[in-house]
């Protein structure tokens, strides 16, 4: 490892083949990973006499204070090496992709006896194996999934459910299912179903619809006036549900489309998923001009595609990159088949890039505009609430119980008005016993501000939901731990009361430490908007995970009433089957099969439930089909 400024004979020293060189700060943390097919002469650059230009160039002379290198055995394996380092140290020069979402698609094996639709992470190519998507959130997948359903009967219950099933279940009742389960309906049939579903999905939508129209007139004709009735409410669904139009003329292709608006400052990227045809899903990212359009381009690709988010076979970029096969070859290898990479230059893909292109400027408009706004509603908090900064981060906590059960704490995070979930985090209550609110958000908070001083890690401002008693406890916290750089606010929420036989609705109110009186602010005001926003999520945050930790302790208690059977063998049947309903509905050779279970033990499993099953709903449970 050289020290910079290094001597030129230490540069000579470097060797004059493939491989990654690295630039790291006085505490040995990598800055910058770059790739070169001849590494001295690429180092040599940052430090000969011709001036670089670059911003990273200029960043590296000011905070580098080590230099390292890898040697590899050709170009590519640089490249996929250069990957590798930036994906796992993000290291603070280099291009990082910010991109917390997950990708979802639908998956649907055509070669099972009784197909279904699944939400699914990653897309494994498998024979007879159909995927849709993808979709960019799991709300997405689950709203097409939904929009099947209606549609198309088809099963939503797991391999082990079906298979134990004795009689249909509520989705048949309701029509939202054939009733595979027990025979009601022959797999001639239920497959015509799921061919339906695939078209429909393909956005084939004209072809179904006239398809449907004349299996709904054989039935008529039959007298069937049943299934015409049912074929006819289908058909209405399809030309009521917005399916997604198809956006390519002359192609059904899988491709990807990346479009890049560039500013002085900035660059904001679009990618648009076309699958099929028909565009899925789009995502935007912005970054800082630190770098040439190649380069991030060449990063972003690394770092965008991922095992668990392949790439399809093409993707469309607005600008050639003079390793554009260097990184289709890298590509190809994370897909196990062959991806393309063009630059149009006409025709149905240059349409495309040039609406990724103005989509990216739109979303790069609209940011600006969200932003310009909310740094007026931040500077507004500020002075309204007189706080010592502009709340750029703001944190928010609630506790969530049940009768002293089960305590709970959340913490929520946004940032410039965003939520900024990788700092959101969730407490168990570990010093407060029973029902204490007051102390278990004096437990949470000082546990945040011990690590956040600890770690040089605080908010701006940091708000309680409660009123004046929450927020004094927690204050005791701010005095004891010494916090005076943070700003401490308690929003209590709206009620309506009665006085001299009058309803009188009080407005949201904010207290704050030293103020006998609490701050309301225009209840249509945006800056109250906000803060209504931090607390609804810290709600929504912190109720979810006490009823997860609930609903589990409830789940496993339930079958440890059965004699005999213990913490490991209630476990062991969930696992198998599912639920406590799946449990309940198995059939003895099914029982028999798990860990543990015997003929006795399922004698007395199969009393239990038809004599004190009863408690699973006493208990609260909610389970789905």
């Amino acid at each position: 490892m050289a020290q910079l400024d290094f001597l030129q004979s230490e540069v000579a020293a470097i060797p004059s083949e493939p491989g990654v060189y690295l630039f790291l700060d006085d505490k040995h943390k990598i800055l910058y990973v770059g790739k070169a097919v001849n590494l001295r002469s690429r180092v040599r650059s940052y430090f000969n006499k011709t001036k670089d230009h670059r911003l990273v160039t200029e960043f590296i002379h000011h905070f580098a204070r080590y230099m390292d290198f890898l040697v590899t055995d050709s170009e590519k394996d640089a490249l996929l090496l250069e990957n590798s380092l930036i994906k796992k140290h993000a290291p603070k020069f280099n291009v990082r992709l910010r991109d917390d979402k997950t990708y979802f698609s639908l998956r649907l094996d055509r070669k099972a006896k009784w197909p279904w639709f699944t939400i699914v992470r990653k897309r494994k190519e498998e024979e007879g194996v159909l995927f849709f998507g993808p979709y960019t959130s799991a709300t997405a997948c689950r709203q097409t999934l939904n929009y099947l359903n209606t549609m198309f009967p088809l099963r939503t219950c797991t391999d082990s459910v079906l298979a134990n099933r004795s009689r249909p279940c509520i989705s048949y009742e309701i029509k939202r299912c054939a009733g595979p389960c027990v025979d009601l309906i022959s797999e001639s049939d239920y497959q015509v179903i799921v061919e339906d579903a695939v078209q429909f999905l393909k956005g084939k939508n004209s072809d179904l619809v006239r398809d449907l129209e004349g299996r709904m007139k054989a039935a008529a004709a039959k007298l069937d006036y049943e299934q015409a009735a049912m074929i006819r409410d289908r058909i209405e669904a399809i030309r009521t549900t917005v399916a997604q139009p198809h956006v390519t003329k002359n192609t059904k292709q899988d491709f990807d489309v990346i479009g890049l608006y560039r500013t002085e400052k900035e660059t904001q990227l679009c990618v648009l998923f076309i699958r099929d045809g028909i565009l899925t899903a789009s995502s935007s990212f912005l970054f800082d001009n630190h770098h040439e359009t190649e380069e991030l381009l060449r990063s972003f690709l690394g770092q965008f595609y991922t095992s668990t988010h392949l790439p399809p076979a093409e993707v469309v970029l607005p600008e050639e990159c003079a390793e554009l096969p260097l990184i289709a070859d890298m590509l190809s290898n994370l897909r196990e088949s062959s991806v393309k990479i063009v630059v149009p230059e006409r025709g149905e893909k240059k349409r495309q890039l040039l609406l990724a292109i103005k989509n990216a400027e739109l979303a790069y408009l609209q940011r600006n505009r969200d932003n310009t706004e909310m740094t007026r509603v931040m500077q507004n908090l500020r002075t309204r609430l007189d706080l010592v900064r502009i709340p750029r981060r703001i944190e928010c906590y609630d506790i969530s119980n049940l009768m002293g059960t089960h305590v709970v704490g959340s913490g929520v995070a946004f940032l410039d008005g965003r939520p900024d979930k990788s700092r959101y985090r969730r407490y168990k209550i570990k010093t407060v016993e029973g029902q204490d609110d007051f102390a278990s958000m004096a437990e949470v908070l000082g546990r945040r501000l011990r690590r956040g001083a600890r770690e040089d890690d605080l908010p701006d401002l940091i708000i309680i939901d409660g009123g004046e008693a929450q927020l004094d406890a927690v204050f005791e916290v701010f005095k004891d731990l010494r916090i005076d750089q943070v700003d401490l606010i308690s929003l209590a929420k709206a009620r309506t009361g009665k006085r001299a036989n009058t309803a009188i609705k009080r407005k949201e109110r904010i207290f704050k430490p030293g103020l006998t009186v609490p701050i309301i602010l225009d209840q249509r005001s945006p800056e109250l908007r906000l803060l209504m926003r931090l607390r609804d999520e810290a709600h929504r945050f912190a109720i979810t995970y006490h009823r997860r930790l609930r609903a589990k302790a409830q789940v496993t208690s339930i079958l440890e009433l059965v004699p005999g059977i213990g913490k490991r063998k209630a476990n062991e049947l969930l696992r198998a089957f599912g639920s406590v309903k799946g449990v309940r509905e198995a059939q003895k050779d099914a029982i028999l099969k798990v860990k543990g279970m015997n003929a006795s033990l399922f004698e007395i499993l199969r009393e239990f439930f038809e004599t004190r099953g009863h408690l699973e709903d006493d208990m609260g449970i909610r389970e789905e089909d």
